[in-house]
């Protein structure tokens, strides 16, 4: 036994080398934009006893390709060689849209008398990675990078979408039928699109990130001004659903905290917003909306809209509405009635769906955390639309245990108007 064990150690060393070699042999063709962290000599071979062909300047941007744990490959405009790895960092991007009319100019460094490296159409979606003195932008568009002035930016607003393909939509890197094929959304995918650009749309779903035929989308929104309690079962197999409602607000305090816990779980709701609370807080408003949830309009004053005139029911649900339109520059699309009250006369001031719920959490008279996952477990089923408030520190405090206990049943967290189709 003793003799083999040299042999073992010789074993595991070779077996660990192997692994190390083919993880940093995929890295190798997976190429990301990093910072310098420090100015860097570029060398022509992964070694400093190779020749120096140039040098990089602390802040620059680069596309980087790790080769080794000790160097990374990189290229900035017309210098391409070997970095050793620490002189870089990791940075993450975020989405833009190119607003300036007629697109914005791509330069090679950041300044208008730099060469152009080419140009981003107006309402084109890029992916900023920093700035630069000056009122610059370091972006990539596809496979192109550079500096584009950052006024000519701004962040872009998502609306629901679903595939209407049947086999699938192909998604490609830019906005062009010749544009990089990264894979195939499958129809009656739920998407979040950014912006049109001459027929393609930007679209997100998951992981999947790209252009689609704008075409092969299709709204999501419930028309007509029927009243629905539940939601539509999924077919056999597949996974079951519930929609998480909120209403009354937004409140300054408590709903960024019930955003923060959906954002943790990846998890999206409905919010039904009381218009003078809109108003009020018309930045959570957009943050409500940026982050792929919902809205629905709840009226003005939350009135009993039964007890009204017909002129006083459209006016709580008009000013509602144009309120929300100036907070994110687009009309609700579900109406839930105060109390759950409506009628003949109610509906027909309504244009979009009125959404009742299945499940009545009771948050807003017991005010205890614990008891809200005990109303949902005691009815949810598949379809079910819950009916909580983001108005009370409780329900904040309970609703980590509700989405908690539903992902581990198997439920699939949507919107109301995902929930009805």
């Amino acid at each position: 036994m003793k003799k083999l064990f040299p042999y073992a150690i010789i074993l595991t060393f070779l077996i660990s080398f192997v692994f190390v070699d083919n993880a940093f042999a995929k890295a190798e063709s997976t190429s990301v934009i990093q910072s310098v962290v420090k100015d860097t000599a570029v060398y022509v071979e992964p070694s400093v006893e190779s020749t120096e062909i140039g040098q990089v300047a602390k802040g620059s941007y680069v596309t980087a390709t790790p080769v080794s744990k000790e160097w990374t490959l990189i290229k900035v405009q017309q210098l391409e060689g070997y970095v050793e790895t620490a002189a870089l960092v990791s940075i993450t991007s975020e989405k833009y849209l190119v607003t300036q009319k007629g697109g914005t100019t791509l330069f090679t460094y950041p300044s208008p008398d730099a060469q152009k490296a080419g140009l981003l159409n107006e309402n084109s979606i890029i992916f900023v990675y920093g700035s630069a003195p000056g009122g610059w932008s370091f972006v990539q568009y596809g496979h192109q990078t550079g500096y584009v002035a950052t006024n000519s930016l701004k962040k872009p607003v998502a609306t629901k979408k679903r595939v209407n393909a049947a086999n699938g939509a192909v998604l490609h890197l830019t906005a062009s039928p010749s544009g990089e094929v990264l894979g195939t959304i499958a129809n009656k995918t739920v998407v979040q699109q950014y912006t049109t650009l001459v027929g393609w749309a930007y679209v997100e779903a998951g992981e999947q990130k790209g252009y689609v035929k704008a075409s092969e989308l299709a709204n999501i929104q419930i028309p007509g001004n029927k009243v629905y309690n539940k939601g539509v079962p999924v077919a056999k197999g597949e996974k079951k659903r519930v929609a998480l409602t909120f209403d009354d607000g937004p409140d300054a305090k408590v709903t960024p905290q019930i955003l923060a816990t959906l954002k943790k779980y990846d998890a999206k709701a409905t919010f039904f917003m009381v218009g003078q609370n809109t108003s009020k807080n018309s930045a959570i408003v957009k943050k409500v909306y940026e982050a792929g949830h919902e809205i629905g309009n709840h009226t003005w004053n939350h009135s009993k809209l039964t007890t009204l005139s017909t002129a006083n029911v459209k006016q709580e649900v008009d000013r509602t509405s144009n309120a929300i339109y100036a907070a994110i520059g687009q009309y609700p699309t579900v109406f839930r009635p105060p109390y759950g009250a409506t009628n003949d006369k109610v509906r027909s001031v309504i244009t979009t769906p009125s959404i009742l719920w299945s499940i009545d959490t009771l948050d807003w008279k017991h005010r205890n955390a614990d008891k809200i996952l005990t109303y949902v477990k005691a009815s949810v089923k598949d379809g079910s639309i819950i009916l909580m408030h983001d108005i009370h520190q409780t329900t904040a405090n309970g609703l980590e245990n509700v989405i908690l206990y539903l992902q581990k049943q198997g439920y699939e967290f949507v919107t109301v108007s995902e929930i009805l189709q």
